[in-house]
């Protein structure tokens, strides 16, 4: 049985509420003013809450306000109730986050579609949010631990047999080992690295002040940040002759340390799904205040249905076949053009070509 709370300071018609939702079914719970009602919606946690605008102690703006800044009732569905329609006052709701508005009087039906359709509507939000939940735990465990074990048992492995042979074993092949172990702690390394600057952009993400104190940084110089992260890369794996760099020399507004995260991000997607001795092309156009550079590359490439679908931990046909990484670091990307109001953007034919558009603003200098 859903919940609904009801805050209302006149006492006939919060009662005429109040008895109408109960004839419908639903459990009611009901306050005479704002300081009680936002108190029962804190404990409570109702599945919906019916408030007036205008009342003693606290009006319905500062209670919907307090709702929306405490993490267990900011999702809670809001409607106002209210006895004027001016424009005003609707845009004041719902700059704070109301759902909907009834304006008294009202009647039954108006008050019953309020109601269900913002349950309804709440409830189909929660489904799709349980799916990604469930989707990311199950790539999560598939992937995660498979990124995690592969690199750690080539350190523990190669690191035994020097440990117990060190005196036998061969300079060449001890360097051989070495390599190996370095490269796989390298692997470790940019995971974690990863994981957690993940989870700080999400913080980041969530705090205001925090994403527009970052959105005053600029890198002037952006080819050579793009130019040299690219590069550095493909230096890794020798393949420097692969890439093709045609990017103007723009400002942008965006602090240097992310710029060249999404770019390393990006060439090292680029590296990982194409082969030796294919070229790498990034590139750039500009439209009004836009920049965007696009990393294509060949390889496997994606479907439609991959790209739509991708994110952190995702990895498609992980049953069938094994795959590099564990698609954080477009994740990271995605999570970082979003801090500067940018847009990323994939292409793909498969087996052909993959492009990677990141578009982001330009600075004013």
């Amino acid at each position: 049985m859903k919940k609904i709370l009801v805050i209302e300071d006149e006492e006939s018609v919060r009662m005429n509420i109040v008895e109408l939702l109960e004839l419908e079914g639903y459990s009611v719970l009901e306050a005479e003013n704002g300081k009680i009602g936002l108190r029962l919606a804190q404990t409570d946690l109702p599945d919906l809450i019916i408030s007036d605008a205008n009342m003693p102690e606290l009006d319905g703006y500062g209670v919907l306000s307090a709702l929306r800044q405490n993490p267990k009732t900011v999702a809670i569905p809001f409607i106002f109730l209210t006895a004027r329609a001016e424009k005003i006052d609707m845009r004041q709701g719902m700059r704070l986050g109301a759902d909907d508005y009834l304006t008294k009087p009202f009647t039954l039906n108006e008050l019953i579609h309020a109601v269900s359709s913002r349950l309804e509507r709440h409830d189909a939000i929660q489904d799709t949010l349980n799916t990604k939940l469930q989707d990311l735990r199950t790539n999560i465990s598939m992937a995660l631990p498979h990124e995690l074990r592969t690199p750690l048992i080539g350190i523990l492995g190669f690191s035994k047999v020097i440990k117990s042979e060190y005196k036998t074993l061969d300079p060449a092949d001890m360097g051989e080992m070495a390599e190996y172990i370095y490269t796989s702690a390298e692997k470790l390394h940019h995971l974690i690295e990863n994981y957690l600057f993940f989870v700080q952009l999400e913080t980041i993400l969530s705090d205001p002040k925090k994403v527009n104190l970052l959105r005053k940084g600029v890198t002037p110089d952006s080819y050579d940040i793009i130019s040299s992260a690219v590069l550095t890369k493909a230096s890794a794996v020798h393949r420097t002759n692969d890439v093709i760099c045609d990017c103007e020399d723009i400002p942008l507004a965006v602090p240097q340390e992310h710029l060249s995260k999404i770019i390393v991000e990006l060439a090292d997607n680029a590296i990982k799904f194409s082969t030796p001795e294919t070229p790498i092309h990034v590139r750039s156009t500009i439209e009004d205040n836009n920049y965007t550079f696009h990393i294509s590359n060949g390889g496997r490439g994606m479907t439609n249905e991959q790209i739509k679908n991708f994110g952190a931990f995702i990895q498609f046909d992980r049953m069938d076949q094994e795959q590099q990484g564990s698609g954080m670091g477009l994740a990271i990307v995605q999570r970082i053009v979003t801090i500067y109001n940018g847009n990323l953007s994939i292409t793909s034919i498969p087996n052909v070509i993959t492009t990677i558009s990141v578009t982001l603003p330009i600075a004013s200098m």
